[in-house]
């Protein structure tokens, strides 16, 4: 088994580091109406499926092939919700004249949005504590 720290994942390339999360998360509130109960809905999904998504992402590497196989399509259907999520958000502060060049920082790159979701959760997480 493999022991992982935050300076292995640093080296992998196309990342988002904790401190880009952090600057594109502060880009999005800034550019919603957080009060507006369209956006909470989002946020809230965005968060509930965050959360799924760090648990499992956070068992991939411990788990066989078997059984990463078998939560494949669970983990790729989490994914897209957190994806659909971001698009609704960013299409909300669009209608609003709002800067929506936070989205742009994911370069439409489904593992930099899986990222930034990891965050999320842990910004969550922390809070709840």
């Amino acid at each position: 088994m493999q022991i992982f720290t935050y300076n292995d994942f640093l080296k992998d390339k196309g990342i988002i580091t904790f401190e880009e999360a952090g600057i594109i998360l502060d880009e999005l509130i800034k550019s919603s109406n957080i009060y507006d109960p369209e956006f909470q809905r989002f946020w809230k999904e965005l968060i509930e499926y965050s959360a799924k998504y760090a648990e499992m992402r956070g068992k991939w590497r411990i788990l066989t092939k078997e059984e990463q196989d078998a939560l494949d399509d669970s983990r790729t259907n989490i994914h897209n919700r957190i994806r659909d999520n971001l698009i609704f958000i960013r299409g909300l502060a669009q209608i609003n004249g709002k800067d929506t060049s936070w989205f742009d920082k994911f370069h439409d790159d489904r593992k930099r949005m899986g990222d930034f979701a990891n965050y999320l959760n842990y910004v969550y997480a922390v809070n709840a504590r």
